[in-house]
């Protein structure tokens, strides 16, 4: 009797399917890097106020019923300081989990796990985008995970701000692209044009992307007919970019519109050029950079490497279609073009890089797709080299990510977030209600005391406390209690002088009644 070999039978084989797999390494990675706790920390780590920033958006919609295209903040910042309405980019996503709260209930986990899920379809439509080019489930599979090997796209991908859901429409964006490209249905390019008008709404810098695929489609006008690759018929398939375009000048143009015309913002939606700096300031700005973030955004090997691989393709790009050559040249020139623009935010906002970092994986395909055909690439002991260093990349990521919950970069939040945090209990207690407004003090954010104890009202963002006659406006104004986190701020002679109603207190925190002085005014 002829013995059966299971591991040779071609009956008994079977084949899991790429997506399978690639789920599977996304939910062990996050296990592996402790996502499943950070599910459930409140806002901490740097960048804080950007975070609560958003948060209070999405709590004024949940607790405030405010209309979609209507945002506020806690902070009033607005209408003479009466109100916080402000608009930065599309509110949409502050909306939807607002929306789901009111199901279940307000969790910051909620919010949390929607821009974790995110994130993963972006890395999802990036891996499907790899198969869609090479033959090679290892290579697939480095291009699809390698942005989850950044500490700052690990991050972001589980925090509050619209960074990292804008990055993943985008992704989205060019799979649909590729799948335009094979099948020439008109209705992928729509799609496609939607995931990138989408991503542009969450963050206008998040359209790097869309910009040149649009230069490609303005060069294939001037192209003879035969030899246009993407877009065949140009003057025609311009016309989505065109609606793209005029939705999101739509939307930012109404945007400034509704901060003028209530006088507040809590975002610049502007350029922060290098050329406004001196030369001094630059190197400043450089020397900060190198020190806080070489380590922050990527391994600094995997930057050298994929520079080599630049520079190779560069050097033998007669290997390339003319379409790949652009890609190669335009991306890099709109990736430095963008951060000359944005510069000064360089040194101390590095989610400001992700817009950029995020073309990495794409260098990566193009040069497994140039040398697909070399025997040393389709040899297994590549793709054990390329295994190797994935798995290298995973290991650092999670001894630097985890830092972020740490040190200088978590040291408000121990301090005073995790006690402001705590507070809105105790202030119910003391019958502060929601809708009373406070001072919070010595907060130079726009929301983040004031998100954290769930109070609207004011910090020292807008309003300059030191002089008395501010207090005195604040106090006219409609705030009642005076809520003080830092004992050094007694020392203040104007601050001082409010501290003598005494309500409550927690841990460092000490709340004051404000009320009595509007009778002595």
């Amino acid at each position: 009797m002829q013995s059966i070999n299971p591991f040779t039978n071609k009956s008994l084989q079977v084949k899991i399917p790429a997506t399978i797999i690639l789920t599977g390494f996304f939910i062990g990675i996050s296990y592996l890097y402790d996502i499943h706790k950070h599910l459930f920390f409140r806002p901490q780590g740097i960048h804080v106020w950007r975070q609560t920033d958003c948060l209070s958006i999405a709590q004024n919609y949940y607790q405030r019923n405010t209309p979609l295209c209507q945002p506020e903040i806690h902070n009033l910042i607005s209408d003479g300081n009466t109100s916080g309405k402000t608009a930065g980019e599309f509110p949409i996503l502050y909306f939807l989990v607002a929306q789901v709260w009111k199901v279940f209930g307000k969790h910051e986990f909620i919010y949390r796990l929607f821009t974790l899920l995110l994130w993963f379809m972006g890395l999802f439509y990036l891996f499907k985008f790899s198969t869609g080019v090479l033959n090679n489930r290892v290579q697939s599979g480095f291009v699809g995970l390698i942005l989850f090997t950044s500490p700052a796209f690990v991050y972001y991908s589980v925090s509050f701000l619209p960074n990292i859901p804008a990055l993943a429409f985008s992704l989205s964006g060019a799979y649909f692209m590729l799948n335009y490209f094979k099948q020439r249905k008109e209705i992928w390019l729509w799609i496609s044009i939607l995931c990138f008008t989408l991503g542009m709404l969450l963050k206008v810098s998040a359209g790097i992307g869309f910009i040149a695929l649009l230069g490609w489609c303005i060069l294939e006008t001037v192209t003879p007919p035969e030899k246009r690759t993407l877009f065949r018929q140009p003057v025609k398939q311009i016309l989505p970019f065109l609606c793209s375009i005029m939705i999101v000048i739509t939307w930012y143009s109404y945007a400034e519109d509704y901060n003028a015309a209530h006088g507040g913002r809590y975002t610049f939606n502007n350029i922060w050029p290098i050329w406004e700096l001196s030369l001094f300031d630059i190197k400043t700005s450089l020397e900060q950079i190198r020190i806080l973030w070489k380590k922050e955004l990527f391994h600094p090997l995997l930057f050298y490497v994929t520079g080599a691989l630049w520079i190779i393709l560069v050097v033998n790009q007669r290997k390339l279609s003319r379409m790949s050559l652009y890609f190669l040249i335009i991306l890099p020139f709109g990736c430095l073009l963008y951060l000359l623009l944005w510069f000064q935010a360089l040194p101390d906002h590095d989610y400001y890089y992700l817009d950029v970092l995020v073309f990495l994986p794409f260098l990566w395909l193009l040069f497994f797709h140039t040398f697909k055909h070399e025997k040393w690439l389709a040899n297994p002991i590549s793709s054990i080299i390329l295994a190797s260093f994935l798995i290298f990349l995973l290991t650092g990521c999670r001894t630097t990510y985890k830092g972020r919950f740490s040190g200088w970069m978590n040291e408000w939040h121990e301090n005073h977030g995790r006690a402001l945090g705590e507070l809105e209990f105790v202030l119910r207690k003391a019958g502060i209600h929601e809708d009373d407004l406070v001072i919070s003090l010595p907060d130079h954010s726009i929301n983040s005391s004031l998100y954290l104890m769930n109070q609207r009202g004011y910090t020292n963002f807008g309003s300059n406390f030191s002089n008395p006659e501010i207090f005195r406006d604040r106090i006219e104004k409609g705030a009642r209690y005076l809520v003080l986190y830092d004992s050094l701020i007694e020392r203040d002679p104007v601050v001082k002088y409010y501290t003598r109603f005494h309500v409550t207190s927690w841990k460092s925190i000490t709340v004051y009644d404000l009320r009595p002085y509007k009778m002595i005014f």
